[in-house]
């Protein structure tokens, strides 16, 4: 998860952050201790999936600065921080996912983590139609590691493992999955802004960039382990990666 911890104390920023890279070592996390660089860091193009926002802070506070996020497009999941539960009628217009009691507590950090990831893949729901050669078949974005061109046959990679082989080029599922991006009806915007979660490394494969663990040199990991090359054809890869991951 890409998430977004805005508040005013250090302490609480570090002790907050702690707790989340402990237990979600993945979690790409930017941390803010005003809300008018949080703020700036959305309106620059990112797309935290969860915010974490303390309430009370000087100048503009939390609820102002999700409303702002709320009236410029943004559809991700709000938590706020407080020290108490007087500011719930104020937060309903924002849909606040939940709250966190400060000082928070690991237990309920996680917990509420846990909820996000779940909330997160209900609502990832995109479906790719493919032809394999007993039938045709609807695959879901979310579950697709990398589609690859081998021995002149096309396959789709799934993230548990297995592997689908379809009747289609690479050119026709890289047009129906590069521009696929959740929080956006226009492909045409995905591919713009540098959010779609596909993008093409090689002339042979296609990338999901939410499920890659690092990049190294000129080479993806993925987070099987499986090394996959980034073409100087496609020396872009690393800014989509870089905008996709935050």
């Amino acid at each position: 998860m890409n998430i977004l911890i805005c508040d005013d104390l250090s302490d609480a920023l570090v002790q907050l952050t702690k707790i989340i890279s402990l237990s979600f070592p993945d979690a790409d996390i930017r941390t803010f201790n005003n809300a008018a660089e949080a703020l700036a860091f959305f309106r620059s193009g990112k797309k935290p999936d969860i915010c974490f926002l303390d309430i009370i802070m000087p100048g503009m506070d939390g609820i102002l600065l999700a409303e702002k996020m709320r009236e410029e497009g943004y559809k991700g999941l709000i938590v706020f921080l407080t020290v108490s539960n007087d500011f719930a009628a104020q937060s309903y217009k924002v849909s606040a996912f939940s709250y966190l009691l400060k000082p928070p507590e690991e237990k309920d950090v996680i917990a509420i983590l846990q909820k996000a990831e779940k909330a997160n893949r209900d609502s990832d729901t995109k479906v790719i139609q493919v032809k394999t050669k007993p039938m045709t078949r609807f695959i879901l974005h979310r579950e697709i590691s990398h589609v690859e061109v081998n021995n002149q046959k096309l396959f789709i990679r799934m993230i548990d493992g297995t592997e689908v082989e379809i009747w289609s080029s690479l050119s026709e599922i890289v047009s129906k999955l590069a521009g696929d991006d959740r929080d956006s009806e226009e492909d045409s915007d995905s591919r713009e802004n540098g959010t779609s979660r596909f993008a093409q490394c090689h002339n042979s494969f296609l990338v999901n960039m939410d499920y890659i663990s690092y990049i190294k040199d000129n080479t993806i990991i993925m987070k099987d382990g499986k090394a996959i090359p980034i073409t100087r054809k496609y020396s872009n890869f690393k800014k989509l990666y870089q905008k996709r991951a935050f």
